[in-house]
Protein backbone atom coordinates (compact mmCIF):
# COMPACT_ATOMS: atom_id res chain seq x y z
CA UNK A 1 0.00 0.00 0.00
CA UNK A 2 1.22 3.53 -0.74
CA UNK A 3 0.07 7.08 -0.18
CA UNK A 4 -2.19 6.99 -3.24
CA UNK A 5 -4.25 4.21 -1.69
CA UNK A 6 -5.53 6.30 1.23
CA UNK A 7 -7.49 9.50 0.94
CA UNK A 8 -6.02 12.19 3.18
CA UNK A 9 -8.07 15.29 3.95
CA UNK A 10 -6.59 18.58 5.10
CA UNK A 11 -8.80 19.55 8.05
CA UNK A 12 -5.99 18.80 10.54
CA UNK A 13 -3.11 19.70 8.23
CA UNK A 14 0.03 20.80 10.12
CA UNK A 15 -1.52 19.86 13.47
CA UNK A 16 0.36 17.67 15.92
CA UNK A 17 -1.45 14.91 17.81
CA UNK A 18 -0.36 12.56 20.59
CA UNK A 19 -2.24 9.32 21.23
CA UNK A 20 -1.44 7.22 24.28
CA UNK A 21 -2.04 3.49 24.18
CA UNK A 22 -1.79 3.75 20.41
CA UNK A 23 -0.08 0.49 19.53
CA UNK A 24 -3.27 -1.44 18.87
CA UNK A 25 -7.06 -1.38 19.04
CA UNK A 26 -8.85 1.93 19.41
CA UNK A 27 -5.58 3.86 19.75
CA UNK A 28 -4.12 2.53 16.50
CA UNK A 29 -7.39 3.12 14.66
CA UNK A 30 -7.51 6.68 15.99
CA UNK A 31 -3.94 7.31 14.88
CA UNK A 32 -4.93 6.32 11.36
CA UNK A 33 -8.10 8.42 11.46
CA UNK A 34 -6.25 11.56 12.56
CA UNK A 35 -3.39 10.99 10.13
CA UNK A 36 -5.93 10.64 7.32
CA UNK A 37 -7.07 14.15 8.26
CA UNK A 38 -3.54 15.42 7.73
CA UNK A 39 -2.17 15.53 11.27
CA UNK A 40 1.29 14.34 12.27
CA UNK A 41 0.43 11.70 14.84
CA UNK A 42 2.81 10.70 17.62
CA UNK A 43 1.80 7.23 18.76
CA UNK A 44 2.78 6.34 22.33
CA UNK A 45 2.70 2.90 23.91
CA UNK A 46 4.49 0.80 26.52
CA UNK A 47 4.63 -2.20 24.19
CA UNK A 48 7.36 -1.29 21.75
CA UNK A 49 6.81 -4.18 19.32
CA UNK A 50 3.16 -3.21 18.76
CA UNK A 51 4.08 0.45 18.60
CA UNK A 52 6.72 -0.01 15.91
CA UNK A 53 4.52 -2.33 13.87
CA UNK A 54 1.63 0.16 13.87
CA UNK A 55 3.83 3.11 12.96
CA UNK A 56 5.49 1.14 10.16
CA UNK A 57 2.11 0.14 8.74
CA UNK A 58 0.83 3.72 8.72
CA UNK A 59 4.06 5.15 7.35
CA UNK A 60 3.98 2.58 4.54
CA UNK A 61 0.52 3.95 3.74
CA UNK A 62 1.98 7.44 3.38
CA UNK A 63 0.64 8.77 6.66
CA UNK A 64 2.61 11.06 8.98
CA UNK A 65 3.25 9.14 12.17
CA UNK A 66 6.09 8.60 14.61
CA UNK A 67 6.69 6.23 17.53
CA UNK A 68 7.15 7.21 21.16
CA UNK A 69 7.66 4.53 23.84
CA UNK A 70 5.94 5.73 26.99
CA UNK A 71 4.67 4.55 30.36
CA UNK A 72 2.00 7.14 31.12
CA UNK A 73 2.16 6.40 34.84
CA UNK A 74 5.78 7.63 34.98
CA UNK A 75 5.76 11.38 35.68
CA UNK A 76 9.33 11.94 34.50
CA UNK A 77 8.78 9.94 31.31
CA UNK A 78 5.63 11.89 30.48
CA UNK A 79 7.40 15.21 31.05
CA UNK A 80 10.28 14.11 28.82
CA UNK A 81 7.93 13.15 25.98
CA UNK A 82 6.13 16.48 26.09
CA UNK A 83 9.44 18.35 26.28
CA UNK A 84 10.49 16.46 23.17
CA UNK A 85 7.27 17.40 21.36
CA UNK A 86 7.77 21.06 22.28
CA UNK A 87 11.37 20.95 21.06
CA UNK A 88 10.63 19.17 17.77
CA UNK A 89 7.29 20.68 16.79
CA UNK A 90 6.85 23.76 18.97
CA UNK A 91 3.21 22.86 19.55
CA UNK A 92 0.67 20.20 20.46
CA UNK A 93 -2.84 20.51 19.07
CA UNK A 94 -4.45 17.20 20.04
CA UNK A 95 -4.13 14.75 22.92
CA UNK A 96 -6.07 11.49 23.05
CA UNK A 97 -5.84 9.84 26.47
CA UNK A 98 -6.45 6.24 25.47
CA UNK A 99 -3.92 4.22 27.51
CA UNK A 100 -5.65 1.80 29.87
CA UNK A 101 -5.50 -1.66 31.37
CA UNK A 102 -8.32 -3.92 32.53
CA UNK A 103 -8.02 -6.08 35.65
CA UNK A 104 -10.87 -8.15 36.99
CA UNK A 105 -11.63 -9.94 40.22
CA UNK A 106 -13.94 -9.84 43.22
CA UNK A 107 -13.73 -6.48 44.97
CA UNK A 108 -13.22 -7.96 48.45
CA UNK A 109 -10.31 -10.07 47.25
CA UNK A 110 -8.57 -7.57 45.01
CA UNK A 111 -4.98 -6.77 45.96
CA UNK A 112 -4.51 -3.04 46.50
CA UNK A 113 -1.32 -3.23 44.45
CA UNK A 114 -3.47 -4.22 41.44
CA UNK A 115 -5.96 -1.44 42.20
CA UNK A 116 -3.14 1.10 42.43
CA UNK A 117 -1.52 -0.14 39.21
CA UNK A 118 -4.76 0.21 37.27
CA UNK A 119 -5.42 3.70 38.65
CA UNK A 120 -1.85 4.75 37.87
CA UNK A 121 -2.31 3.94 34.19
CA UNK A 122 -6.00 4.62 33.57
CA UNK A 123 -6.38 7.78 35.65
CA UNK A 124 -3.04 9.17 36.79
CA UNK A 125 -1.59 8.71 33.32
CA UNK A 126 -4.41 10.75 31.81
CA UNK A 127 -3.93 13.47 34.44
CA UNK A 128 -0.18 13.66 33.83
CA UNK A 129 -0.61 13.88 30.06
CA UNK A 130 -3.48 16.39 30.24
CA UNK A 131 -1.48 18.62 32.60
CA UNK A 132 1.44 18.71 30.18
CA UNK A 133 -0.90 19.22 27.23
CA UNK A 134 -2.49 22.24 28.94
CA UNK A 135 0.96 23.80 29.25
CA UNK A 136 1.59 23.41 25.51
CA UNK A 137 -1.93 24.34 24.39
CA UNK A 138 -2.80 27.35 26.51
CA UNK A 139 -1.39 29.89 24.05
CA UNK A 140 -3.09 28.67 20.84
CA UNK A 141 -5.74 26.24 22.11
CA UNK A 142 -6.22 22.59 21.33
CA UNK A 143 -8.34 19.50 21.86
CA UNK A 144 -8.12 16.76 24.48
CA UNK A 145 -10.22 13.61 24.23
CA UNK A 146 -10.39 11.21 27.17
CA UNK A 147 -11.44 7.64 26.46
CA UNK A 148 -13.83 6.59 29.20
CA UNK A 149 -16.33 3.71 28.98
CA UNK A 150 -20.05 3.08 29.19
CA UNK A 151 -19.09 1.61 32.56
CA UNK A 152 -17.95 5.09 33.56
CA UNK A 153 -21.32 6.70 32.88
CA UNK A 154 -24.16 6.89 35.38
CA UNK A 155 -27.16 4.57 34.97
CA UNK A 156 -25.53 2.12 32.57
CA UNK A 157 -25.12 -1.59 33.27
CA UNK A 158 -22.24 -2.49 35.56
CA UNK A 159 -20.61 -5.91 35.83
CA UNK A 160 -19.24 -7.66 38.94
CA UNK A 161 -15.49 -7.99 39.04
CA UNK A 162 -14.62 -4.69 37.35
CA UNK A 163 -14.71 -2.28 40.29
CA UNK A 164 -11.30 -0.68 39.73
CA UNK A 165 -11.81 -0.26 35.99
CA UNK A 166 -15.28 1.22 36.50
CA UNK A 167 -14.06 3.70 39.12
CA UNK A 168 -11.16 4.78 36.88
CA UNK A 169 -13.53 5.45 33.99
CA UNK A 170 -15.99 7.40 36.18
CA UNK A 171 -13.03 9.52 37.24
CA UNK A 172 -12.10 10.16 33.60
CA UNK A 173 -15.63 11.33 32.90
CA UNK A 174 -15.35 13.78 35.80
CA UNK A 175 -11.88 14.85 34.68
CA UNK A 176 -13.30 15.65 31.25
CA UNK A 177 -15.93 17.96 32.71
CA UNK A 178 -13.65 19.86 35.07
CA UNK A 179 -10.85 20.29 32.53
CA UNK A 180 -13.37 21.57 30.01
CA UNK A 181 -14.25 24.30 32.50
CA UNK A 182 -10.59 25.18 33.06
CA UNK A 183 -9.77 25.01 29.37
CA UNK A 184 -12.37 27.51 28.15
CA UNK A 185 -10.20 30.51 28.97
CA UNK A 186 -7.42 29.07 26.79
CA UNK A 187 -9.58 27.71 23.94
CA UNK A 188 -8.74 24.16 25.02
CA UNK A 189 -11.65 21.85 24.34
CA UNK A 190 -11.90 18.70 26.48
CA UNK A 191 -14.36 15.97 25.57
CA UNK A 192 -14.75 12.28 26.19
CA UNK A 193 -15.83 9.12 24.41
CA UNK A 194 -17.48 6.29 26.35
CA UNK A 195 -17.58 3.10 24.29
CA UNK A 196 -19.34 -0.04 25.30
CA UNK A 197 -18.03 -3.39 24.08
CA UNK A 198 -15.56 -2.99 21.21
CA UNK A 199 -13.97 -5.81 19.24
CA UNK A 200 -10.44 -5.45 20.63
CA UNK A 201 -7.84 -7.80 22.03
CA UNK A 202 -8.53 -6.37 25.51
CA UNK A 203 -12.20 -7.35 25.27
CA UNK A 204 -11.46 -10.81 23.88
CA UNK A 205 -9.11 -11.52 26.81
CA UNK A 206 -11.29 -9.98 29.53
CA UNK A 207 -14.74 -11.05 28.38
CA UNK A 208 -14.55 -13.61 25.56
CA UNK A 209 -18.30 -14.29 25.91
CA UNK A 210 -19.23 -10.77 24.79
CA UNK A 211 -20.08 -10.16 21.14
CA UNK A 212 -20.21 -6.78 19.44
CA UNK A 213 -20.41 -5.27 15.98
CA UNK A 214 -18.48 -2.18 17.07
CA UNK A 215 -14.90 -2.04 15.78
CA UNK A 216 -11.99 0.18 16.83
CA UNK A 217 -12.45 2.10 13.57
CA UNK A 218 -16.06 2.90 14.55
CA UNK A 219 -14.91 4.46 17.82
CA UNK A 220 -12.00 6.22 16.10
CA UNK A 221 -14.45 8.10 13.87
CA UNK A 222 -16.12 9.58 16.96
CA UNK A 223 -12.76 10.49 18.51
CA UNK A 224 -11.56 12.11 15.28
CA UNK A 225 -14.78 14.14 15.14
CA UNK A 226 -14.11 15.53 18.63
CA UNK A 227 -10.48 16.29 17.77
CA UNK A 228 -11.36 18.33 14.68
CA UNK A 229 -12.37 21.94 15.44
CA UNK A 230 -13.90 22.23 11.99
CA UNK A 231 -16.42 19.55 12.96
CA UNK A 232 -16.86 19.93 16.72
CA UNK A 233 -15.44 23.35 17.57
CA UNK A 234 -18.57 24.25 19.52
CA UNK A 235 -18.27 21.24 21.83
CA UNK A 236 -16.48 20.95 25.15
CA UNK A 237 -17.26 19.03 28.33
CA UNK A 238 -19.26 16.38 26.48
CA UNK A 239 -18.87 12.63 26.78
CA UNK A 240 -20.29 10.82 23.76
CA UNK A 241 -21.50 7.29 24.37
CA UNK A 242 -20.92 4.60 21.74
CA UNK A 243 -23.56 2.03 22.56
CA UNK A 244 -22.24 -1.28 21.34
CA UNK A 245 -25.28 -3.46 21.97
CA UNK A 246 -26.10 -5.86 19.13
Amino acid sequence: MNSTDIAVSSSLQEQVALITGGGRGIGAATAEALARKGAHVIIASRTESELLATVARLQDAGLKTSAQPLDVADDAAVAAVFDGIASEFGRLDILVNNAAILLSGAFADMAMADWDRLMAINLRGAVLCARQAFRLMRERGGSIVNISSLGGVQNTDKFPGYSAYTVSKFALTGLTEVLAAEGKAHNIRVNGVAPGAVDTEMLRKAAPHLRTRTTPADVAKVIAFLCDPAESGCMTGATLMVNSNL
